[in-house]
């Protein structure tokens, strides 16, 4: 009886600089339509420790039972948390669209996110451009204009008569006046409204060997800002008082220098004073990050507050996943 062994075609694993390297921030969604297509490969998806793991069958001698070479496969993506938008640098994509990354034109890398918009069964064209008349077109992967309509004032939407497939659609607005618009529509009723998604294709090089890809993130990153509300100090004592960075050594990082900012120079980004001393009986002042800086897991330690070489409170807090802003109060008072 001959053997069937699963071999690995791709592994796709997520990094984010918040967390330091490798994370299961992301979670794989397959779709029906992806789970079928794959089964008919002789293949699989799997989820383990964060990473999506395909793999193909192959008779004895290690060829694939199914022709591989060529086939594309597409994934949902789906934040496992709600606050990664807090710890993710933004994708800059406009509000309705889609982040989808591929293996293309280098087979062996991912690009992207490129933008691109969702579509269910039934076709439904929202225009970017809101200029009337508009006239869209149509035009399927192999770049043929498969249709075409105009948009009048008051029309909002085109909605194609006919059934079209899944994949990747191009749609072209034309105003009459500038240069034709294009943008891309991926139709795939399954993964409507899905964060983002990954498309891989598969190269002769993966079936030899395996293919590892890297989805990589980039942590966002704040002005820290600490307000430092005194109570019952005088005023040489509080100008003693200061935010200082004593841990960049033993990290190996550059210091984080602060800046004094007294409440008569706050501005639009600032707390209002009177929220934070509404008695206005309170000494008052901001210590600011010159730079920004890179929100993690675990943030810079060795952020302390001083007096007169003292220390008054050590390790300040940093902003984590559940913060929308790197803004701090800090009470201190004398007896």
């Amino acid at each position: 009886m001959a053997r069937i062994d699963f071999r690995p075609l791709w592994t796709v694993e997520v990094q984010h600089a918040f967390f330091g390297g490798a994370c299961d921030a992301i979670e794989f969604v397959v779709p029906p339509a992806t789970q079928r297509a794959l089964a008919g490969a002789h293949a699989i998806a799997r989820q383990r420790d964060g990473r999506l793991h395909v793999l193909y069958e192959a008779d004895e001698s290690g060829r694939p039972l199914s022709l591989l070479a060529g086939r594309s496969f597409i994934f949902g993506l789906r934040p496992r948390e709600p606050s990664f938008e807090l710890i993710t640098v933004p994708l800059g994509l406009p509000p309705g669209d889609t982040a989808l990354w591929r293996n293309s034109p280098d087979a062996d890398a991912l690009t992207g996110p490129a933008v691109v918009r969702m579509s269910g069964e039934q076709l439904r064209i929202e225009p970017r451009s809101a200029q009337r008349p508009l006239t869209l077109r149509l035009f399927d992967a192999t770049d043929t204009q498969r249709a075409q309509a105009v948009l009048n004032i008051g029309d909002e939407a085109w909605t194609p008569l006919g059934l079209f497939t899944r994949g990747i659609w191009r749609i072209e607005e034309d105003d009459g006046n500038a240069p034709p618009q294009s943008w891309r529509l991926q139709v795939e009723p399954e993964l409507a409204g899905a964060w983002g998604l990954i498309e891989l294709a598969v190269d002769a090089g993966h079936i030899a060997a395996g293919h590892a890809f890297t989805l990589a993130f980039a942590a966002r990153s704040d002005t820290l800002r600490y307000y430092v509300v005194a109570s019952r100090f005088g005023e040489a004592e509080f100008n003693q008082v200061q935010v200082l960075d004593n841990g960049f050594a033993a990290e190996s990082r550059p210091a984080i220098q602060f800046n004094r900012v007294l409440p008569a120079a706050f501005g639009a980004g600032h707390l209002a004073p009177g929220l934070l001393d509404p008695t206005g009986s309170a000494r008052i002042a901001l210590f600011e990050a010159q730079a920004s800086v890179a929100r993690r897991a675990r943030g810079p330690s060795g952020l302390e507050l001083h007096r007169n070489g003292d220390l008054l409170i050590g390790n300040l807090p940093q902003p984590g996943a559940d913060r929308p802003d790197a803004q701090f109060v800090v009470h201190l008072s004398q007896s």
